[in-house]
């Protein structure tokens, strides 16, 4: 490794005052005796291999991903030995059943071991890709032609950025030593790109100061102004702080820059009303939900009136107030009522609703500066709403919700608190509440940056549907838990009244070009979703367009009835959706094997035998249709759309009667809460003291990392409904802000301001 030596530059800031000292890096220098220490990674690599399978040959020091893969393609063909079903009539003993199990265990925690490690190196692997890619980007900032303070600014960014992603490269990785390297390298270019940005600020300074023409300099260190010393600006960079830093880019805003506001929808003061409806800032809870805003003045602007407007009437969708000495101040923004007179004016704007169908989300503020009647000064800001995003079934779990039924679901209910107690999450028992906890609401979550960080915040779309049962979202409502509802109620027919619940209106986890997940639901000919619903989701950008899914051939007709998603180990998510056709080869594996009178569907009104349900040929036939026109298409629909490969899919077996239940409990109907999984108990016949369509679930889930929990939800199968069904849950939002995970999918908003003429 090559290290440097440094030598020290003294940063000077526009008015000639020290700033800081700058370390820059010069090669040919000793390192630091802390930094030559052996990286513990190769170490760990060795400990995780030496738990491996002794017949298998693993080389004496592993160094590289490659190294790692042949590692894992060797437990594999080892896992592969020993995953096969046994089969039943040679494996006759406990003892040799266990055996097996025992190996099979074995292997597949050696597999994971390794397979963790692989994962790890990968993410390091895409970090470093990342920083290099960063790194260009700053060179040629540098580069440039005539580069101004602006463009050191972004270039200092840009290095900023490299070396954050470098530090995401673990401490005990392979790269370890070659990123540390990289950034002390870095961090020179850094020192450099600082030192410029100053130099060209004193320039800027100095031609103002000379009366230079601020019109034709190209190296002002804020955005262009009309009205140099009035200034009104916001969070335009979303590190959570207003300062100096965000005066410029402030004419523009997309889904990537400028400054945000939040929809203010929680209950900071507990009476239960959105803080945005009583036009207040209930005390500093309610404040940290404000926008802030603040408007710059020189001496000559002092005794002038500034007002605020905006380019259309917004008064609608916004409220803005002054901070003064006692408090907030309701602010006029139709230009006719100015502020109250202060050396420094501060501002708070709140959104009243979500970006929809008929509100882009943003609004253009415009501070305007006069005297005697005349307008002397004006400038002005974009900001635009923070968009809803609705969580998988992948994401940590905080709350899982559910209905008390009494003596009809109690076990459900104990198993429930069982399973919880040991994943960190809390279990809210609704005592007599709506069975179906998971149509009366959607609770998804909100980002927004706050005091130099980003904050997540959940919010529950109350569900368009009549009834008291649905007011259990509202009852939600508190501080940092917001609540909204979009469009009305509608009349449906008799086939389709359930098609407006949310067990329709699913999202799945981060997906190649979706990092934030993309929404489906599902559509039964022309009746799907709520328009009204779909149209919001569309105007949220960020998890959509949406995708549709034939549900027409269910007596509920909800999406969450045929996929749902799971984790894996290998870092991709997996999707279960259900297969008649592997519910049908279930029932002939246990024929041939001579177990055709054992009984399925076990204590529910469609318990019958293995061979009973074979010899219903209205009943085969009518599943293995389901798989040919219904399924089959689809899985090709969803490979397309969600961009997911074959290993990324799990058709799990099941079986549906004729008007579209589920024939035995759905096992793809399940909820994954912090690394178990909650799943129906589908009664399966009974071979040895074993459940056999329990073991090839399991089997089945062999790729994935969680606990398996089998629930005996008898009470909600007998009602058409499973695990999923009867749940909701409150899950913590992605930790990487969404302004920072956006795709191509998305580029035409991302990339262009928004058009004056589309604010309303």
């Amino acid at each position: 490794m090559r290290w440097m030596r440094y030598v020290k530059i003294a940063l000077v800031n526009t008015v000639g005052a020290l700033v800081g000292i700058i370390w820059i890096p010069v090669p040919q220098a000793v390192a630091q005796p802390s930094l030559l220490k052996q990286s513990n990674s190769e170490v760990s690599v060795l400990e995780t291999i030496k738990s491996i399978n002794n017949n298998i040959k693993i080389p004496k020091k592993v160094s590289s991903l490659p190294e790692l893969y042949q590692i894992r393609d060797k437990l594999q063909v080892e896992l592969d030995k020993v995953s096969q079903m046994p089969n039943i009539q040679e494996v006759r003993e406990p003892w040799q059943y266990q055996f097996q199990v025992r190996q099979y265990e074995k292997t597949l925690k050696d597999f994971r071991r390794v397979e963790a490690k692989i994962i790890k190196e990968e993410k390091a692997a895409q970090s470093w890709k990342q920083a290099m890619s960063i790194a260009t980007n700053a060179v040629a900032k540098g580069k440039k032609t005539g580069a101004n303070y602006q463009t050191w600014q972004e270039a200092e960014n840009l290095w900023l950025d490299a070396i954050d992603s470098l530090r995401q490269i673990p401490q005990d990785s392979l790269m370890t030593d070659k990123a540390i390297e990289k950034m002390i390298e870095y961090q020179g270019y850094l020192a450099v790109a600082c030192y410029e940005k100053v130099i060209a600020a004193r320039k800027w300074a100095e031609n103002t100061e000379n009366n230079t023409n601020t019109q034709t300099t190209n190296s002002s260190p804020i955005a262009y102004s009309l009205s140099p010393g009035f200034t009104i600006y916001g969070d335009t960079n979303r590190d959570g702080e207003v300062d100096e830093a965000d005066k410029s880019g402030r004419e523009k805003w997309s889904l990537s820059e400028g400054a945000l506001m939040l929809f203010n929808n929680d209950d900071d003061n507990g009476d239960l009303i959105p803080d945005w409806r009583d036009r207040d800032v209930n005390g500093e809870s309610d404040t940290e939900d404000l926008a802030i805003v603040n408007i710059q003045l020189a001496e000559s602007y002092r005794d002038a009136q500034i007002y605020i407007s905006t380019d259309t009437d917004v008064t609608s969708y916004i409220n803005v107030f002054q901070k003064i000495e006692s408090g907030w101040q309701p602010v006029d923004i139709s230009g006719t009522e100015a502020l109250i007179p202060r050396e420094k004016i501060i501002l708070g704007v709140e959104a009243k609703q979500f970006a929809d169908r008929n509100w882009k989300g943003v609004v253009n503020l415009k501070a305007i500066a006069e005297k005697n009647g005349r307008q002397i000064a004006s400038d002005s800001i974009q900001i635009g709403v923070v968009p809803w995003l609705m969580s998988p079934n992948t994401a940590p779990v905080k709350e899982l919700h559910v209905s008390d039924r009494g003596l009809a679901n109690q076990e459900f209910i104990n198993k429930i608190r069982e399973i919880i107690e040991k994943t960190g999450a809390t279990a809210k028992i609704n005592p007599g509440g709506t069975t179906w906890m998971q149509d009366t609401k959607e609770i998804g979550y909100v980002q927004f940056p706050s005091e130099g960080k980003t904050r997540n915040m959940n919010v529950a779309l109350k569900a368009n549907r009549p009834g008291e049962n649905d007011q259990y979202s509202r009852s939600l409502l508190k501080e940092n838990f917001g609540w909204f509802e979009v469009g009305k109620p509608r009349q449906l027919d008799p086939l389709n009244r359930w098609a407006d619940a949310y067990g329709n209106l699913e999202v799945t986890p981060p997906l190649p070009g979706y990092p934030m997940g993309r929404v489906y639901y599902g559509k039964a000919g022309e009746v799907g979703m709520n328009p009204d619903i779909i149209d919001f989701i569309k105007a949220q950008k960020i998890q959509g367009p949406p995708v549709d899914i034939d549900t027409s051939w269910l007596m509920i007709r909800h999406v969450d009835e045929i996929i749902s998603f799971i984790p894996s180990k290998f870092g991709k998510p997996l999707m279960l959706i259900v297969s008649p056709e592997a519910g049908v080869k279930l029932l002939e594996e246990l024929n041939q094997q001579g177990y055709g009178q054992a009984a399925i569907n076990r204590g529910l009104s469609t318990q019958t035998t293995v061979r009973a349900a074979l010899k219903n040929p209205k009943l085969i036939q009518h599943n293995l249709y389901l798989q040919r026109e219904k399924l089959n298409p689809l899985i090709e629909k969803l490979k397309q759309e969600f961009n997911l490969s074959d290993d990324q899919i799990i058709q799990v077996p099941a079986m549906f009667g004729y008007s579209g239940y589920s024939w035995w409990p759905n096992m793809v109907n399940s909820v994954v809460i912090n690394g178990e999984l909650l799943v129906s108990n589908p009664g399966g016949a009974l071979i040895n003291g074993r459940d056999y369509t329990q073991e090839k679930f399991r089997r089945l889930m062999a790729d994935s990392s969680l606990n398996i929990n089998f629930m005996d939800d008898r009470y909600y199968q007998e009602l058409r409904g499973s695990v999923h069904d009867a749940t909701n849950t409150t899950r913590l939002g992605k930790n990487n802000p969404f302004w920072e995970s956006l795709s191509d999918n998305i580029s035409e908003f991302k990339a262009q301001s928004l058009d004056m003429a589309d604010m309303r």
